[in-house]
């Protein structure tokens, strides 16, 4: 899942999980924390195994339930189990390790996600080895975007996670960028 899709699925799920709870807005810091939980098991796995392949892949040590876990886990220590800020980043890391296992847990193709076990299992071995083929992979997604994919519903994957994207934005807006804009305690 690309960076935009990951910050989408994580504020769909802190958006509805936070509304059931009855702690929407969220804070600012919360937002900020959501948002970099997002990301953080790329920004740390990626540049470890494309850079300085410390790691055998772009997801393993962060992608690791077996460190996801026990981080999250921390964090509700940290800042106490009723704290948006924990919630806020136990969500959004989660929903990250979701949105890059999702399509492989329910097709049944365990094997594309041992990276979840990290170091027990080995992670899928992919076709990625640098940050530029990476975003070369993504700009030959972004090429096969044609009108008939528009009008038939056959996109690559990126174009549906940018449209996700573009509506969560459209949202966020509607409902007064929550987090940036206003506080449900009155910080700004």
């Amino acid at each position: 899942m690309w960076p935009w899709g990951h910050l989408a699925v994580g504020y769909l799920a802190y958006r509805v999980l936070a509304g059931v709870a009855n702690r929407w807005p969220p804070t600012r810091t919360a937002m900020f924390v959501l948002i970099f939980a997002t990301q953080l098991p790329d920004l740390i796995d990626k540049p470890l195994a494309y850079s300085f392949s410390v790691l055998p892949e772009g997801r393993a040590l962060m992608h690791s339930l077996l460190v996801a876990v026990p981080v999250c886990l921390y964090m509700f220590a940290l800042y106490g189990v009723r704290s948006d800020t924990g919630w806020a980043f136990t969500i959004g890391y989660l929903s990250h390790l979701l949105g890059d296992s999702y399509r492989s847990l329910l097709a049944g193709q365990w094997a594309d996600v041992s990276f979840l076990l990290w170091p027990v299992f080995p992670p899928p071995d992919y076709p990625t080895s640098s940050f530029g083929v990476h975003w070369q992979q993504l700009l030959a997604a972004a090429g096969d975007v044609t009108v008939l994919g528009i009008v038939t519903g056959e996109l690559p994957l990126v174009a549906y996670q940018a449209l996700l994207a573009g509506v969560v934005v459209v949202w966020w807006l509607y409902e007064g960028a929550p987090g940036v804009r206003t506080s449900r305690r009155g910080s700004h």
